[in-house]
């Protein structure tokens, strides 16, 4: 089913009146909107200039289609978020949850309104936000960083602290260190990188060889398990196709006694993220893992990725010995971005925040 609204706003600027067209759509997307967020998004995220990679996750994912807002003005997108719904469960109870996604406007058209303080952005978050519920998505959630999680909260949305630390080593110093604005933090982050690098290389002789392989329909196996909460999650499992077959998930095969599989995100389209999602080992041993920790890091190393990541999704068993090794290892333990979430429901602010609400995107 296709759904089509249209609602028509003002934009005003200190020299003209620019009307635009507000237009929702809950259904697969055409070619031209496809391209309309490749134009609008691919600039801010590599990976959406790919019309491809914007048919897989819009279209492509298990439920077929997704809802939209674009704010369309002289013929051409301006503006454009859109939810892409999940399955999510809470204990054995499945529902639909929505992860926001792609918010982008055109340059001309950013900015709040003097007489109102709104925005062409939230007037499309807040229109968004209300045609998704209505379409049966019961929940909202995205991750997003401080200038446009603060978007969100002006048109609707709040924010739910998440317990989801995530274990982070400097790969690359030099990139790294380009990031940080001051002196001090650059040469800060050099010395951790350093130290962080020391800790690791007694296992790197370890570590190769190593193959790297596209997931296959056996790795559903990574991602499968009870996260043993009783707060709504986003379950791998219940969309390994869709996941699998986005293009940034690869699975890494250490051979031996103390070999191991593991998924990992290596974004070779949109940047140089390197992030282990999921791990099977042989034996689940420090020393195992320290072997994944050396061949991931020497992977990393190689895509001349800024850093490694490990977020655990559950803290017990093989997650629980892979989170020591990262610790042993030097690795920082950091807090992951809080989730904000639409509507103000304290029935969903009891969330479990694992790789599988945003590993894709």
């Amino acid at each position: 089913m296709v759904r089509i609204g249209s609602r028509v706003g003002l934009l005003v600027s200190s020299s003209s009146v620019t009307a635009v067209d507000f237009r929702e759509l809950r259904g697969p997307l055409s070619d031209e909107e496809v391209a309309w967020i490749t134009e609008l998004y691919g600039p801010v995220d590599a990976k959406y200039r790919s019309p491809s990679y914007v048919q897989h996750q819009f279209v492509g994912n298990p439920f077929g289609w997704s809802v939209n807002v674009f704010a369309v003005a002289g013929g051409r997108a301006v503006g454009h978020c859109g939810v892409i719904p999940f399955h999510a469960v809470r204990g054995r109870e499945p529902f639909v949850a929505g992860k926001l996604e792609a918010l982008a406007v055109d340059a001309a058209f950013r900015g709040r309104r003097a007489e109102d303080g709104g925005s062409v952005a939230t007037d499309i978050l807040s229109r968004l936000y209300a045609f998704a519920v209505e379409e049966q998505i019961d929940v909202l959630f995205g991750l997003a960083p401080p200038a446009v999680a603060r978007i969100h909260l002006r048109a609707g949305c709040h924010v739910v602290p998440t317990n989801a630390p995530a274990y982070t080593r400097i790969v690359d110093a030099g990139v790294f260190a380009r990031s940080e604005q001051s002196r001090r933090r650059r040469v800060a982050a050099r010395a951790l990188g350093l130290g962080q690098r020391a800790l690791v290389a007694p296992a790197l002789p370890l570590s190769r060889p190593f193959r790297m392989d596209p997931p296959t329909e056996d790795d559903a196996s990574l991602v499968s398990g009870d996260p043993g909460s009783t707060a709504w999650t986003v379950p791998g499992a219940d969309a390994w196709k869709w996941l699998s077959g986005s293009g940034v998930l690869r699975t890494l095969a250490l051979p031996g006694r103390f070999g191991s599989r593991a998924l990992i995100r290596l974004d070779d389209i949109g940047g140089t993220t390197v992030q282990i999602v999921a791990w099977r080992p042989v034996r689940p041993t420090l020393a195992t893992a320290f072997r994944l920790l050396g061949a991931v890091g020497a992977l990393a190393r190689g895509h001349h990725a800024p850093t490694l990541r490990f977020q655990p999704w559950w803290g017990d068993g093989d997650n629980g010995t892979l989170a020591r090794a990262c610790r042993l290892a030097g690795f920082v333990r950091r807090a992951e971005a809080d989730l904000l979430l639409y509507p103000d429901d304290p029935e969903f602010d009891d969330v479990r925040l694992t790789p599988f609400f945003y590993v894709t995107f």
